[in-house]
């Protein structure tokens, strides 16, 4: 297991609309106590409560752990205005903020928008990098800067396909991949972000690469499958509109569309959602690491020899802190002993 996995537990997580914000910020709490020393607070206005409220009460709650959107969009807040909130979020944690900005899933879809091509995602970055690092930055043949000074705030993309990987590698200070937890297919995705550190004249060490990894650890295996069930119906979901299905998912092809076609945005990541009956067994096995915790660390250091830095692991709902507490015990402990 990689060191920097080791000593950076992190964590993907949204606040249900039925979870009070101050039970909210009293785990986020809970979670630093138990080790997490990252949070990424899901941003999706139209199925959790919003992810600036929520940041804003979890630096308050924290001490120690990075913060930040995981991820936002260019769409549905001007860059501006995610800006501004960035600076607060850094003023109020004491430097601790991150920014994670993709082209928009469930925020823009469940609008009925599509999201932001590739170029309009690079506009926005460099924009970030810029302001956020207390420069000027340009958006839209306009200049803009921050009305005041700014702790620096790593901008981290999110990215599945080749062009966003390239994208990621030129400009982020780090990447959050997405994707099948395939290992070939991770090897080919860190392939693409060195493909644009390459273009761009910058090292591996420049730049972190997490891959976001839902797992779900159970004596039971059916219980794990269906406990990582909803998520994976939203990965095949998001893998039907790549440009062409990796190698090992193409089998799946016309589940994949199925997941799709019957995706209720409402229920984004709910563990009720009614879509999460589109992906089959196999399938479900194949987007996410689901099993034994020794099953589980097997997975998982696996796609950590693929060439990533750490794991993200996203707390599904219910149980967040036993989730946590079994993934650190068992979980990890049993990656780091496959990887040796």
């Amino acid at each position: 297991m990689s060191s920097t996995t080791a000593a950076t537990l992190t964590v993907s997580v949204g606040v249900s609309p039925r979870q009070p914000l101050a039970a909210w910020a009293k785990l986020a709490g809970e979670l630093e106590e138990e080790g997490v020393g990252r949070i990424w607070l899901i941003d999706s206005q139209l199925a959790m409560k919003d992810v600036y409220a929520g940041l804003l009460l979890a630096a308050q709650s924290t001490r120690r752990a990075q913060l930040g959107p995981g991820v936002t969009n260019p769409l549905t807040r001007h860059p501006t205005v995610t800006a501004s909130a960035m600076a607060a979020l850094a003023e109020v944690s004491g430097g601790r903020a991150l920014l994670g900005l993709g082209a928009g899933d469930s925020a823009v879809y469940g609008l009925g928008w599509t999201p932001a091509r590739v170029a309009e995602v690079e506009a926005s970055l460099r924009f970030f990098k810029a302001v956020l690092g207390g420069d000027e930055g340009e958006l839209e043949g306009r200049s803009y800067r921050l009305p005041e000074p700014v702790a620096p705030v790593p901008v981290w993309l999110a990215a599945s396909q080749r062009r966003m990987c390239g994208l990621g590698g030129r400009l982020a200070d780090g990447v959050i991949l997405m994707g099948p937890a395939e290992e070939d297919f991770v090897r080919r995705q860190v392939a693409w972000i060195e493909e644009g550190l390459l273009e761009a004249g910058r090292e591996r060490k420049d730049i972190q690469v997490w891959l976001v990894t839902t797992t779900s650890a159970d004596a039971d295996p059916s219980r794990a499958l269906d406990d990582v069930r909803s998520w994976a119906s939203t990965e095949a979901r998001l893998i039907a509109d790549f440009a062409e299905l990796p190698p090992g998912l193409e089998r799946f092809r016309a589940e994949i569309e199925g997941a799709k076609a019957g995706y209720d945005y409402s229920q984004h990541l709910s563990t009720h959602a009614g879509h999460q009956r589109t992906v089959s067994d196999e399938l479900a096995r194949t987007l996410a690491v689901a099993g034994s915790p020794e099953e589980c660390g097997r997975r998982i250091a696996g796609l950590l020899s693929a060439g990533v830095d750490g794991c993200i692991f996203p707390l599904m709902g219910g149980g967040r802190l036993e989730r946590l507490r079994l993934l650190r015990d068992e979980v990890l402990p049993a990656a780091a002993a496959a990887a040796s």
